[in-house]
């Protein structure tokens, strides 16, 4: 019986750190987009235009692919744009819920979700952004999933 014990744990200690090891992989792309979009709430807020645009170009080579990055300045300077937030699906973000921002795993997609408070109808909203990376780790599209009204900032929904 011990020997049998003995061997079990033996086993246990071999695979265990290969488990974890893909774990953390995962997480690593987890905590990479957590970073970008709480870095990129506090930038969002900026008064000044000029200020806001160094700041999310250099949030986006850090974060994003050469493609994505493009696509968001162009965006931005377009003066015929109507300078779509595309790294939000057009939905803004608000840094003083990041406490709630939920990053999870979906096969070839991360699903990130945050609340919003929308000040003009006076409720907040979940919103939901299917993110996709590159080879590299790094933000190559992010497209809605979803919105829908919550009753507090707390009340995010796994179940999307």
């Amino acid at each position: 019986m011990k020997k049998h014990l003995i061997n079990f744990l033996l086993l246990a200690l071999f695979i265990l750190p290969t488990v974890c090891q893909a774990q953390q992989q995962v997480d690593q792309n987890q905590v990479s987009i957590r970073a970008f979009y709480s870095s990129y709430a506090v930038i969002y807020q900026s008064p000044n235009f000029d200020d806001f645009y160094k700041k999310y170009s250099a949030l986006l080579d850090e974060y994003a692919s050469s493609s994505f990055k493009q696509s968001v300045l162009s965006e931005l300077d377009d003066p015929n744009s109507p300078g779509a937030d595309i790294a939000t699906d057009d939905n803004g973000i608000q840094a003083q819920y990041l406490g709630n921002l939920k990053v999870e795993k979906r096969g070839a997609y991360y699903l990130v979700s945050y609340p919003i408070y929308d000040s003009d109808e006076k409720k907040y909203i979940e919103i939901g952004l299917n993110v996709t990376l590159d080879n590299h780790g790094k933000i190559k599209s992010v497209t809605g999933n979803y919105t829908k009204e919550i009753n507090n900032p707390n009340d995010l929904d796994k179940q999307q």
